[in-house]
């Protein structure tokens, strides 16, 4: 039987001091949007009881709308009907510490499904037989229709709620721009779950230190915006850094580098540019070369919006010679 007392996303129900379906992909290092220490000072900030910061963009408003709808379309072409939206709560893994909120779990009807592209329907294992429980998880993107389901796109979430919940099959629906829905059907992936417990056990270590003692262990910085957000105020201390010369001197020379083709690629244009005059369209042996316009509409002027003051941490280091 049908549960429809859900019309839109419960949103997360679970605790930010652990690893969650919605952080795992961030912790894990392959969510493009969010990194390992974004999620890991949000965990911080809770254990020292400050308030969850309120997402508001457009594209997590439309998810939350059409979250149950996807799922219903996801089990009629399943062939499912016996499922559950609506659950109150988040659930955590008995050994691990790590949990999810669910989306929808739904009864199997015992038959084995494979891939139908007609449909939309993605396998991943030949013969995938929907017995006993399932996870459904839905999505909704802007990005075109992708027949290969990221990591980041909600494939580790799922496989963490099969684990969680003792599922043996789960699909993802993803709605790609409104017009197009797949449905990605996974059986448990004991290698990629073995993976998520290992993470979620590292991330708890760091966030236990935190609580003890305040002490952070941040992972590996990969970006200088992401060491940007974490170190995000100045002090007026100095630092010794006599071990990172290399280092420094790489930056440096990098920059130089970068100046040097930027102002080859700038000599050169102008020279295939003054060649091509009021031409758009050239060709050179194996190369086709543009050179369009861009056209502006004509826009009635604005006042920007006042702003209160802040400061923010740059993300570009100033080196000059000691």
């Amino acid at each position: 039987m049908a549960s429809k007392n859900k019309q839109v996303a419960e949103g997360k129900l679970t605790s930010d001091e652990i690893m969650t379906g919605s952080t795992s992909s961030a912790v894990m290092g392959v969510n493009p949007w969010s990194t390992p220490n974004d999620a890991l000072q949000t965990a911080f900030d809770s254990v020292l009881g400050k308030p969850r910061k309120k997402l508001t963009f457009e594209a997590l408003h439309w998810g939350t709308q059409f979250e149950v709808d996807i799922v219903e379309e996801a089990l009629k072409r399943l062939n499912l009907k016996d499922y559950k939206t609506s659950f109150d709560k988040g659930f955590t893994h008995k050994d691990v510490p790590m949990a999810v909120s669910l989306d929808a779990t739904a009864a199997g009807n015992g038959e084995t499904i494979i891939s139908d592209y007609d449909k939309g329907i993605v396998c991943y294992s030949e013969n995938i037989k929907l017995e006993g429980p399932g996870i459904i998880e839905a999505k909704l993107t802007s990005h075109e229709a992708e027949m290969e389901l990221p990591l980041y796109r909600g494939r580790i979430q799922l496989q963490m709620a099969m684990e969680i919940m003792g599922c043996n099959w789960g699909a993802v629906a993803v709605l790609h721009r409104g017009i197009k829905m797949i449905t990605h059907v996974f059986e448990k992936d004991e290698e990629l779950i073995n993976d998520i417990k290992i993470s979620a056990i590292d991330f708890d270590r760091r966030v236990q230190k935190f609580r003890e003692n305040e002490e952070t262990e941040w992972y590996d910085f990969t970006t200088a915006r992401s060491a940007s957000k974490v170190f995000d105020q100045a002090s007026e201390d100095t630092v010794d850094l006599s071990d990172m010369e290399n280092d420094i001197q790489t930056i440096q020379e990098s920059r130089d580098d970068i100046k040097d083709l930027e102002q080859t690629i700038d000599v050169t244009s102008a020279r295939v540019m003054a060649r091509m005059g009021d031409s758009k369209y050239g060709n050179a042996g194996r190369f086709k070369v543009v050179w369009g316009e861009i056209n502006y509409r004509a826009m009635p002027e604005k006042l920007v919006p006042a702003k209160e003051a802040r400061t923010i941490r740059v993300t570009k280091l100033r080196i000059k010679d000691a």
